[in-house]
């Protein structure tokens, strides 16, 4: 039975636990903030996977990639819905794309795809700053895995640019979004971070 209508309690629990993910997000972005602060003393990338990481479990709260079978699908597509509605997120949200997690997640086989496709088989697994850093014919931005510019706040991954400050200010609009929805059905409790 495919869940059609989401009842308060129901609302509740999903909205505390997407942000519980907000809050963790947050720390992780306080702990990637003092790693590029540190200039090299601290690794920014473990902080910046585990942002992501959060991120996704949000993303996957409000807009579920479906179940196993038809009806776990449908019933995940309806919840996502509902609790889209319910805090008025809009579709094509930053929060939506989880095209960095999947990067993480399937790091392996991504690896895979470096070593079949790289011309020249030299890697930089981890670059903190401009990728003017990292020069010559040698090495392409595919061979670069990971690359974070604070001063753009990009995150790269074999190319492909994420803007972290723009996940960064898509949670921070959920957790809004979520503590106006939960101080509207229980003022009493009010909500903040």
């Amino acid at each position: 039975m495919a869940l059609t209508i989401m009842d308060d309690f129901l609302l509740r629990i999903y909205l505390e636990q997407a942000k519980q993910e907000c809050q963790l997000a947050f720390q992780a972005i306080e702990q990637l903030n003092d790693a590029i602060a540190s200039k090299g003393a601290k690794d920014p990338f473990g902080p910046a996977q585990a942002m992501v990481h959060h991120a996704a479990a949000v993303s996957r709260i409000f807009w579920p990639p479906g179940g196993k079978n038809k009806t776990a699908r449908q019933r995940s597509q309806s919840r996502g819905e509902a609790l889209r509605k319910a805090i008025g997120v809009r579709h094509g949200h930053p929060v939506q794309n989880r095209t960095l997690r999947d990067h993480f997640e399937h790091f392996d086989e991504r690896l895979d795809d470096w070593a079949e496709k790289s011309k020249n088989r030299n890697i930089v697994k981890q670059l903190v700053g401009p990728r003017s850093a990292i020069g010559g014919d040698a090495i392409t931005d595919e061979d670069i895995i990971h690359h974070y510019d604070p001063a753009t706040k990009v995150y790269a991954f074999r190319g492909e640019q994420f803007d972290v400050q723009e996940l960064a200010s898509g949670l921070d609009d959920i957790n809004r979004l979520i503590e106006q929805k939960l101080n509207e059905l229980w003022p009493h409790n009010q909500v903040g971070r």
